[in-house]
């Protein structure tokens, strides 16, 4: 089992979850919630979709709630709708967008001369020049960043690669796919719980990559409405035919 950004969640996400549920203790506690051993009953409350909604409809200015639970939510959702809702998963791709919000994180690997990596091709040539635990974990931190940004950034990606000529979405796609592939065959050595997660976003990346697309478009402000038929361009161009029906109806 994979649940490390369950581990995560605050008081407040537990206040949250009881208060949008209604599952308080008699004296309005929220301790039952909070017990390491409770953990598959708090998974399946984080199924209900009251609490999504209330998430994407609260202002942001008054949500109390953790980054890690906003985006369980937010990838559980998003997930479900392609029926990957597996809950290791959705708990490693929210763990992802956590890490990610900021920039900073995104670009976090620093070559040997101690410059920042800006592409995939710095960080591609970097796993020959490291050790074999070293090279796992850049493994999944390239597959990481392939997922997040085709996820989240379609848009950006596939402007520059229509503008620029600049690599298209099935670049990131088939490089997110081959090293999650070899970093789950590794994974045991070095991290508990983790090859089925990775090996199912290896064989699945294409359709985790347009579930977040799908929710991204119609849920996050990510995009400028000045750019909706270039969104539906992009949307008909890089979905597949049920995929691109789903964006249609969001």
């Amino acid at each position: 089992m994979f649940f490390k950004t369950r581990s995560q969640f605050t008081e407040g996400d537990f206040a949250f979850i009881a208060e949008t549920l209604k599952t308080s203790a008699p004296d309005g506690s929220t301790a039952g919630l909070r017990s390491p051993d409770d953990l598959e009953n708090v998974t399946e409350m984080l199924h209900d979709r009251r609490l999504f909604e209330r998430s994407i409809t609260t202002p942001p200015l008054f949500l109390t709630v953790s980054p890690q639970l906003y985006f369980y939510l937010f990838i559980y959702r998003a997930l479900d709708s392609k029926n990957l809702a597996d809950d290791d998963v959705v708990d490693y791709v929210a763990g992802v967008c956590v890490e990610f919000r900021s920039s900073d994180q995104l670009w976090s690997f620093a070559s040997a001369a101690g410059e920042k990596i800006m592409t995939m091709v710095d960080m591609l040539n970097m796993l020959p020049e490291v050790g074999k635990a070293e090279q796992y974990y850049l493994r999944r931190y390239i597959g990481n960043v392939s997922l997040f940004l085709t996820g989240f950034f379609p848009d950006f990606i596939f402007q520059r690669s229509q503008q620029k000529g600049a690599p298209p979405l099935t670049y990131y796609e088939r490089i997110g796919r081959a090293q999650y592939e070899t970093a789950a065959s590794g994974s045991e050595e070095y991290e508990s719980g983790v090859r089925p997660v990775l090996s199912i976003l290896a064989d699945e990346f294409v359709a985790v990559r347009s579930a977040l697309n799908i929710f991204t478009d119609n849920y996050l402000n990510l995009h400028n409405d000045k750019y909706a038929l270039r969104r539906i361009e992009r949307q008909a161009a890089t979905l597949d035919d049920e995929s691109f029906q789903q964006s249609l109806l969001h």
